[in-house]
């Protein structure tokens, strides 16, 4: 029998880190169809960034209906726990950060590709961050190749900014998302206040026994960023004692969050 069924049987489900709600209720209905076949009791969710009004730079009242939409959702199905979506480009959006975590959203993220999120761009999410104990998830590559996203984070930026803030909860997203992912993982090996999620459509073999090896198993938190199927399918197969593959499906999240 499959991990996350006898996690059923114990009256126990799986902690989702990372996942994305929609403006189309279709889309979110299907996702909570997904999320009960998979035994998912809980889903730390924040918009589609893809749904919101410009993908390189989402103006202030785009950004304020996809936490709207985050929050009527979280208030409709219990699965649900809001986590605040900015453009970090944007100042003004720190005092809408703070209006939802207010509202008691759980954490402040995915911190999308729209400039590094270092210094300056970073400081006043972080001290927020800060204030109200709460992690900040943040998107992520791991590629081996030339891109023009230079606004995007790599495993060595989530370095920097760990040293900067090592009182705060930092979560790196998608560790199966491409690239040289074991290179990622060896780089925040040091970094204790950074953990990974494992969300991503690459189906490599090893990603999980290699973070378990490097990292230990409590740094390590089962997220789908919505392919529920293939993150399963990755916990099932990594060869761990069903122990750890509980620590990541469930455990450990609840750590990060305090929730």
């Amino acid at each position: 029998m499959y991990v996350f069924e006898k996690l059923r049987q114990k009256g126990k489900g799986v902690i989702d880190a990372h996942a994305h709600i929609y403006f189309n209720d279709e889309l979110n209905n299907n996702l909570l169809k997904l999320a009960n076949i998979f035994n998912i009791e809980r889903m730390y969710v924040s918009i589609y960034p893809f749904d919101l009004d410009n993908p390189a730079n989402p103006s202030y009242k785009s950004v304020f209906e996809g936490n709207m939409k985050v929050l009527d959702l979280c208030k409709k199905h219990s699965i649900f726990r809001g986590m605040v979506f900015v453009n970090h480009l944007d100042v003004n959006q720190v005092d809408m950060a703070e209006k939802f975590l207010r509202e008691g959203f759980a954490g402040i993220g995915e911190i999308y590709r729209y400039g590094k999120f270092l210094g300056k761009l970073a400081e006043p999410f972080m001290s927020l961050a800060k204030e109200y104990d709460v992690p900040v998830l943040i998107h992520t590559a791991h590629r081996l190749y030339p891109r023009g996203r230079v606004g995007e984070m790599d495993s060595n930026d989530i370095v920097k900014l760990a040293k900067k803030w090592p009182n705060i909860r930092i979560i790196m997203s998608h560790i199966s998302g491409g690239g040289d992912w074991e290179y990622a993982i060896r780089v925040i090996k040091n970094m204790s206040n950074v953990y990974i999620d494992i969300g991503g459509s690459v189906v490599d073999m090893g990603i999980i026994e290699k973070a378990v090896e490097i990292l230990k198993p409590h740094r390590i938190l089962f997220a789908s960023d919505n392919l529920i199927p293939q993150a399963i399918g990755r916990v099932e197969d990594a060869k761990i004692d069903e122990d750890i593959k509980e620590l990541i499906y469930a455990e450990n999240a609840l750590k990060v969050f305090k929730d």
